[in-house]
């Protein structure tokens, strides 16, 4: 067998995986109550300043038990300690044994699909549980010299792009260079992200290759013999790969240069595909949840899409190994990317070089030509830095610049990567044959012809990326103390009824826009607002303000709202980003997609509202299938008298099977008569962890326990979705809980 190594390692991966997805890994928990202040004693293993406060990361921890007054060994693998600012501390030793107190706070977990799932990604680095408002209480005497050495050399150089370069362009070089990303502005990172070309912030085989074989070479000119100028620059790269953090894909360039290295001495060949394979199986070992971690699967996939796919089609090679990757971390892909980074690549080396001038001339003792030629470099820093702005930008503002897909399912993802590997091993078997002396003596060649490849990809790259709508999908989503809910219609029209939140920020950001992307969403056909409270509306005025992905079509508003401040407010974003408001009323019928209706409820067009929730709308979904009528009722805030108006129209349709609570399940709505009349099979409350307002009241879910009502509340459960097909519902959540 070809490479029993590489198969043997592999065997392992996928070993761990499936066990992995059969038992997943258990999450340490707090002994202490989320908020209380906690005193932990943990080994500083790293160390990094963000916007100015310092962040400690701590390992080998034990738990201080108040009981025995005695530090007891914990689940807890490591800690993240935010530290505070208004206390005076002398700033640890990296390897230093430091007694910590803090209020502690689990990391969050996913709550929304498409959402970031902190808890796991901060698993992955080792960290269980976050500190803040950290003081530190006592530090040991002894630490890592070596450790601490590296990380005043990193901070050294950071001072020196600090010195050289505007506060943006250092940040930048700081984590393309020395792997310190904490202080990347937001902006910085979503448009290198957005565009592709992320990946340039991340410490590889580009680094490693180009500093470590440098400093080969130059040994080597130095005349030193092949072994002490191989181990030299091994010791090196590790030394960097340390100072840099050690990242996946980090360890993944040192080990495999320190296998080639180790390979040029013993005058053997060197297989990268070996090395990548051991260099995961090392990484896998000692944590098992990197089989999850984009970084991992992008920073080896690249290897392996070089080595093996390559071969199959000429340059499409990295990218048929990251396209569902992206998918499945992004929910999107950049179309002109792959353009884009046949730019940034090969200028990548040139900025490396000008990167390591400006600190080499930089640590030069201070005299006029040394400074000049560190800032000479630093502008040739920020022009290339400038161009890849550039480029970004312009990429993202042509025509089909995002291509939206959604998540895919996990069978597409596997049928995907099936045909790549039936196409590498028909190239492997055809190379084979055709080095038999008897068909190279007839100069025969044996193999699918190209055009028969690109069919079989195209083909594979259409069916990962398609989506198609099954049947009628309604999701409410966990937005904290506020509204949203998403509808997907069977003919694939999409809606929102509110998008706004009291209690999360940035909710469009890191919430609404993850999730529609997550569903496949690049337009909406309507947004319908019930009314114009901010826990109903803030993430839709970030949309229209800040410019948004997702395209809007329409925005839909009572003809009874008030013509106060915030309805202005939203008149005047619509007409700034040229999104139509239309204004409904009771008895209006839309027909919002191919058998389905909804009708509004109310408010009438004369109604006098007192308040913004009392013309909230009331509207009623219904969705004609073979199986019957599936009906639901979104009702906003709406108080008691506009439920009132509500329960006439309502109760000549009969009862429904899904029932938005009213005004997140106050004990002032819901009143009996609405839910008499509407007598729902499933009720979703929308409302915050340890919101202010005890929602929901007690009251109302009593009440509808006692009309046989199935209740799910998003501050338990997450996410709900509800999803209708040939005439069955079904019902899940995120967090697998219900109330």
């Amino acid at each position: 067998m070809k490479r029993p190594l590489c198969f043997i390692c592999m065997a392992f991966v996928v070993t761990v995986f499936i066990y992995l997805q059969l038992n997943p890994p258990p999450f340490a928990q707090l002994t202490v109550q989320e908020g209380a202040e906690a005193v932990f004693l943990g080994e500083v293993y790293h160390k990094e300043y963000k916007n100015g406060k310092q962040i400690l990361y701590l390992n080998h921890i034990r738990e201080y038990d108040h009981i025995t007054e005695k530090y007891i060994m914990s689940d807890i693998e490591g800690i993240l300690c935010y530290m505070d600012e208004n206390a005076s501390y002398e700033e640890p030793m990296l390897g230093s044994t430091a007694v910590v107190k803090g209020k502690a706070e689990p990391f969050r977990e996913v709550r929304n699909y498409g959402g970031f799932d902190a808890k796991r990604y901060y698993k992955t680095l080792g960290l269980d549980f976050q500190l803040y408002n950290t003081e530190i209480l006592t530090v040991s005497d002894t630490y890592s010299k070596y450790r601490e050495s590296l990380y005043r050399v990193r901070r050294y150089f950071e001072n020196i792009f600090d010195m050289v370069m505007s506060e943006r362009d250092a940040s930048i070089m700081k984590a393309m260079v020395l792997g310190n990303k904490a202080e990347l502005d937001d902006q910085s990172k979503m448009l290198f992200q957005k565009s592709g070309i992320s990946h340039i912030f991340a410490i590889s085989g580009l680094h490693i290759t180009f500093i470590g074989m440098g400093i080969n070479r130059l040994l080597r000119k130095m005349r030193l013999s092949i072994t002490p100028a191989a181990v030299i620059s091994v010791i090196a790269m590790l030394a960097y790969g340390e100072m840099t953090g050690m990242s996946s894909s980090a360890f993944r360039a040192v080990f495999m240069f320190a296998l080639k290295m180790l390979a040029k001495t013993l005058h053997r060949t060197y297989d990268m595909l070996n090395a990548l394979a051991l260099a995961a199986v090392l990484l896998i070992a000692e944590q098992p949840l990197y089989i999850y971690h984009t970084g991992f699967l992008l920073s080896f996939g690249a290897i392996l899409g070089i080595c093996c796919v390559s071969k199959v089609i000429k340059g499409m090679g990295v990218f048929l190994i990251h396209f569902p990757i992206m998918l499945c971390t992004y929910y999107e892909f950049p179309i002109y990317s792959f353009l884009l980074n046949l730019i940034v690549m090969p200028s990548m080396t040139l900025l490396m070089s000008l990167g390591m001038v400006c600190l080499g001339a930089g640590s030069i003792p201070v005299s006029c030509l040394s400074l000049g030629l560190a800032k000479l470099s630093g502008f040739g820093c920020h022009v290339i830095i400038e161009i890849f702005e550039l480029l970004s930008t312009l990429s993202l503002k042509m025509p089909f610049a995002s291509w939206i897909t959604g998540r895919p399912d996990n069978w597409k993802i596997c049928c995907f990567y099936a045909v790549i590997l039936f196409l590498h091993i028909a190239n492997e078997y055809s190379e084979k044959i055709n080095k038999n002396n008897k068909y190279a003596s007839l100069r025969m060649r044996i193999g699918l012809p190209a055009f028969v490849k690109l069919t079989l990809v195209m083909a594979s790259i259409v069916l990962l990326s398609g989506r198609n709508a099954d049947g009628l999908k309604i999701a409410f989503l966990d937005v904290g103390q506020g509204d949203c809910i998403w509808i997907e219609t069977p003919s694939g029209e999409h809606y929102l009824i509110d998008a706004g939140s009291s209690s999360e920020k940035q909710l469009e950001k890191y919430t609404v826009t993850p999730y529609l992307k997550y569903m496949g969403t690049d337009r909406l056909d309507a947004v319908f607002l019930t009314h114009l409270d901010s826990d109903h509306t803030s993430a839709l005025v970030d949309m229209l303000e800040n410019g948004c992905d997702i395209k809007i079509n329409r925005l839909v508003i009572a003809g009874a709202a008030m013509k106060d401040e915030a309805y202005y407010e939203i008149k005047d974003l619509c007409s700034q980003s040229n999104t139509p408001l239309f204004a409904v009323n009771a008895g209006d019928r839309l027909d919002i997609g191919k058998g389905v209706t909804l009708e509004i409820m109310h408010p009438a067009s004369d109604y006098q509202a007192l308040s913004r929730n009392a013309y909230s709308l009331v509207m009623r979904l219904a969705y004609r299938t073979k199986g019957g009528e599936f009906s639901a009722l979104f009702t906003g805030d709406v108080e008691a008298d506009g439920e009132a108006y509500a329960a006439e129209g309502i109760s000549k349709y009969g009862s429904c099977q899904l029932y938005k609570a009213s005004h997140h399940g106050s004990r002032y709505s819901n009143t009996q008569a609405l839910l008499q009349a509407a007598m729902p099979d499933i009720a979703v409350i929308s409302c915050g962890e340890g919101n202010s307002y005890g929602h929901p009241h007690d009251e109302v879910i009593e009440a509808l326990d006692d009309i046989g009502c199935r209740v799910f509340v998003t501050k338990d459960t997450g996410a709900v979705m509800v999803r209708v097909k040939d005439g069955r519902v079904g019902v899940k959540t995120v967090l697998g809980k219900t109330y």
